[in-house]
């Protein structure tokens, strides 16, 4: 009996470059999230993978540019949920707050609370954050200039009131993950919205 055998078609050079640095984007975030930047090496990230330490500085500078590499995808990851969070809301006013609190909600999964409130401030500098948060701290913005054009939200600067939030919510986040209990988050989220409503023009 004659049997055909099929085998899969063939990775492209393309298609492998992108698995291999998959995986270890996604090896270096286990390891930098759960035992942090200083106690990861390199070697213990390619160790479990088959990857060469000159496949990883092929796709990555160094260990600093893949640690910035993750973290930038983790705020992207955090932006994404924050606006998959609101689109089921109709009313620009609830989507802020929600939004908002979604963020603090986020933040403190295992998987980003010590990557983004801990290691990350620890590591990288003030302007590569405020670059990897630009697009989650556009639509915060764009959300507040909405309710400042509409007449819903009254302050002096929309833009300046933007940093304000977004700074409020930053400080709380890195708050809420200090303590071990969950009431922190319960009242930093009650707080968010007392802070934004103040400013709402009824």
């Amino acid at each position: 009996m004659y049997v055909k055998i099929i085998m899969p078609p063939k990775q492209t050079k393309a298609e492998q470059a992108f698995r291999t640095q998959r995986a270890i984007l996604d090896r270096a975030r286990h390891l930098f999230s759960t035992q942090g930047y200083a106690a990861t090496g390199t070697a213990e990230i390619i160790g479990e993978l088959a990857v060469t330490r000159g496949a990883l500085y092929h796709h990555f500078k160094d260990k600093s540019g893949l640690f910035a590499a993750v973290v930038a995808e983790a705020y992207r990851d955090v932006s994404d949920y924050i606006n998959a969070q609101v689109q089921a809301i109709d009313d620009p006013w609830e989507q802020l707050i929600f939004g908002c609190q979604s963020f603090l909600e986020v933040v403190q999964q295992d998987d980003l609370r010590r990557l983004l409130l801990i290691e990350a401030p620890a590591v990288l500098s003030a302007e590569a954050l405020m670059e990897f948060d630009q697009y989650g701290f556009g639509l915060l913005q764009a959300s507040i200039q909405d309710l400042v054009q509409s007449g819903q939200l009254q302050t002096i600067d929309s833009e300046g009131f933007s940093h304000l939030v977004n700074g409020a919510l930053n400080e709380l986040a890195t708050w809420i993950a200090q303590a071990d209990h969950h009431d922190r988050l319960e009242t930093a989220k009650k707080l968010i919205e007392v802070l934004l409503t103040h400013h709402r023009k009824t």
